[in-house]
């Protein structure tokens, strides 16, 4: 009795723990706040944010912003998307996604992001990136502690 007990235990916990595995639903909302806080700054967001996977929403853009000494998390800022024409002048500010209490920024909303110049802006001041983005809208993969590039940060 003990042993059947045990088997039926452990495949219960074994179908309760897979189920939530590889059920990321894209059509689920999720788009950060200045009021919320998130987890896991400075990590890869799309790691779980992607379809298939445990995080909840698929984003289209996310990532992680900090202060100058590039530790402390931003808050009260956002990170905006602008276009540039061919002589370099910013022609809009396409999209502004709040950076949350954690410092982390993300949405699940469609954009089309190749070619824009994302910017943090924060307290009136602004850091715009150098470059336009091509492919890939999940900043952390290149700007992370251990990526290729360094943190994102304001310089103010």
């Amino acid at each position: 009795m003990k042993i059947s007990f045990l088997i039926f235990a452990l495949f219960s916990f074994l179908f309760i723990s897979c189920e939530r595995q590889g059920t990321g639903n894209c059509t689920e909302t999720n788009i950060s706040t200045i009021n919320r806080s998130s987890h896991h700054r400075g990590d890869d967001c799309t790691t779980c944010h992607k379809s298939g996977r445990e995080g909840r929403g698929c984003f289209s853009i996310c990532g992680s912003a900090f202060k100058s000494n590039k530790i402390t998390p931003i808050q009260n800022a956002v990170m905006v998307l602008f276009s540039k024409d061919e002589n370099g002048n910013i022609t809009d500010a396409s999209k502004a996604i709040p950076i949350d209490k954690s410092g982390n920024f993300y949405t699940t909303e469609t954009i089309s992001f190749t070619g824009k110049y994302p910017a943090i802006i924060s307290n009136g001041d602004t850091s715009m990136m150098g470059g336009a983005l091509t492919n890939n809208a999940s900043c952390n993969k290149c700007h992370a502690t251990n990526g290729s590039q360094e943190p994102i940060y304001s310089q103010y």
